[in-house]
């Protein structure tokens, strides 16, 4: 009886130290402002708080991330260099927010009801894409959400 009870506890010991292992070592995600890259800047603030929101829910719903659209960037454009890729002082200030990955979104309109939905992952230690993904789609928010899903999805498979 006691040797039952003993394997019992050691059971449950190893089975809650799984969970919240697997609960603290979620990789850390922050989202920034989706990208509009049509030529006169003509995607709505909503669609593109949509798309952010969206991609944030599809991370978080991945088991092992938590993805985090909070984090205040102040101004978009100040946050790349010249070569497309984040500034050294954007990951610094993400890194100081205990982000291990930026996720940074862009939209490109092809025609009047189809949208290209692009997305890379970058390393906030040292600047480096380790996930690049696409995702053409209709403009329609009924679209826009599982295109952001899909879009996720390729993208935690590849960190």
């Amino acid at each position: 009886m006691k040797t039952r009870l003993i394997l019992l506890v050691a059971l449950f010991a190893f089975v809650s130290t799984s969970a919240s292992a697997q609960f603290y070592n979620r990789k850390k995600v922050a989202i920034t402002e989706v990208v509009d890259r049509s030529a006169d800047h003509d995607i709505s603030e909503g669609t593109k708080t949509f798309v952010r929101t969206a991609l944030t829910d599809a991370i978080t719903n991945s088991e092992g991330y938590e993805g985090y659209a909070t984090i205040s960037f102040i101004s978009l454009e100040a946050n790349f260099d010249r070569t497309g890729n984040l500034s050294s002082a954007t990951l610094s200030y993400v890194q100081k927010q205990m982000m291990e990955y930026v996720l940074v979104a862009e939209i490109t309109p092809l025609d009047k009801r189809t949208v290209l939905l692009s997305a890379r992952i970058v390393r906030t230690s040292d600047g480096k894409i380790v996930a690049s993904s696409s995702v053409r789609t209709c403009a329609d928010i009924d679209y826009l959400r599982s295109a952001c899903n899909a879009l996720a999805c390729k993208l935690v498979g590849a960190i």
